[in-house]
């Protein structure tokens, strides 16, 4: 019932227009006063001659961290302390980690005072002068570089946002697999052919030394609960790795109250003594630290899961849809779907596709996997 009742409101917010959210009005008077600014700020801006290069990418995690190998190349054409990466607060930690020069921007909750920090942030990145603007986004939001004063701007764009550019790659939202988005771009920016094999994702400069093992890590969060597996579906998968490791730990990964309730379900449905969560505990460059380290990952169609790619880990993905945009096809991972035939539901979490996956289809795979 009370996943239903879960489903239901989530069904209320898709309908609700936005003139009755309470911000509605605060936020129409917040872009106004930051568009008035930058008009200003414009036309009395003075810009000098730099060799800095800005990269957009204002993407989820998992969108992020399968660019990794790009943005080296990138560094290495243009210098790596001309290159500064621009993306949400959220991930800065990992590029920082990576040694870039990061500008994290944050959207905070009242809109006057991100209004007022909006300010400040575009001030401070235009006072940079770049010479050159890539927006490297998937989807190809362009409207932000209306707020960047620069003549040379390239990047992946939809229809609508191809205005903001002067050099603008349109791309099949719905069908293109996210390294070929990647190659359109990359050939573009650096007048070269590249191929999936060379745009590969690879973070694994991150970490010197192995700092955990004889551990399993397994992702239990994605952005929405559609692509997460019911309680019961993910505890049997649970408890049968915990049969087939005994002697190996098995950590649960996620952020935030959603996924550190979810992990404390498993928890109790499973009462495995070799299971334990780490949601909550530590950062996320640490949780990148222990897919790192893991034995092997598993996961759903989420953020760790583009993590566990971009280290070049073993791992198993439990995905929700047939659409093949992020089903990637290297040797050392596999893409679990059920056959949408008699699903087990609980009318909150996953689609027929991924509630129709069985326990023996993991364990194929790991078997194919040889772990």
């Amino acid at each position: 019932m009370r996943y239903k009742i879960l489903r239901g409101i989530r069904e209320i917010k898709k309908v609700k227009p936005d003139y009755l959210k309470s911000s509605y009005l605060k936020s129409k008077l917040a872009d106004f006063l930051f568009e008035r600014w930058f008009k200003k700020f414009k036309r009395d801006f003075k810009k000098k001659q730099t060799e800095n290069v800005l990269v957009i990418s204002l993407e989820a995690l998992g969108d992020n961290v399968v660019k990794t190998t790009s943005f080296k190349i990138l560094a290495d054409y243009y210098g790596k302390e001309n290159l500064y990466i621009m993306c949400r607060d959220k991930w800065e930690s990992v590029f920082q980690e990576l040694g870039y020069n990061v500008l994290g921007l944050k959207k905070l909750k009242n809109p006057i005072k991100n209004a007022e920090y909006r300010v400040e942030f575009f001030k401070r990145l235009n006072e940079l002068s770049f010479k050159r603007v890539i927006l490297f986004e998937h989807i190809g939001i362009g409207e932000i570089l209306k707020y960047i004063i620069c003549d040379d701007k390239i990047g992946l764009c939809s229809e609508e946002s191809s205005i903001y550019m002067n050099k603008a790659i349109k791309v099949d939202d719905n069908k293109t697999y996210v390294l070929d988005r990647q190659i359109l771009l990359m050939d573009e920016v650096l007048n070269r052919s590249f191929t999936r094999e060379e745009l590969r994702p690879d973070m694994r400069e991150m970490f010197k030394e192995r700092k955990y093992s004889d551990i399993i890590s397994i992702g239990v969060g994605a952005s929405s609960e559609q692509k997460t597996l019911p309680i019961k579906n993910m505890s049997k998968i649970l408890k049968m790795l915990s049969m087939r490791y005994p002697n190996k730990k098995i950590v649960l990964l996620g952020n935030g109250k959603k996924q550190q309730h979810y992990s404390e379900q498993l928890l109790e449905s499973c009462g495995c003594e070799n299971i334990e969560s780490y949601i909550g505990k530590i950062s996320l460059v640490e949780t990148i630290r222990v897919i790192n380290d893991s034995d092997f990952f598993l996961g759903y169609d989420s953020g760790l899961s583009n993590i566990a790619f971009a280290l070049r880990k073993s791992y198993i993905c439990l995905f929700w849809t047939n659409m093949t945009i992020w089903q990637h096809p290297f040797d050392n991972l596999r893409v679990i779907k059920g056959d949408g035939v008699e699903p087990e539901n609980d009318g909150y979490h996953g689609t027929d596709i991924l509630n129709s996956i069985k326990v023996e289809q993991v364990e194929s795979a790991l078997e194919e996997l040889k772990l």
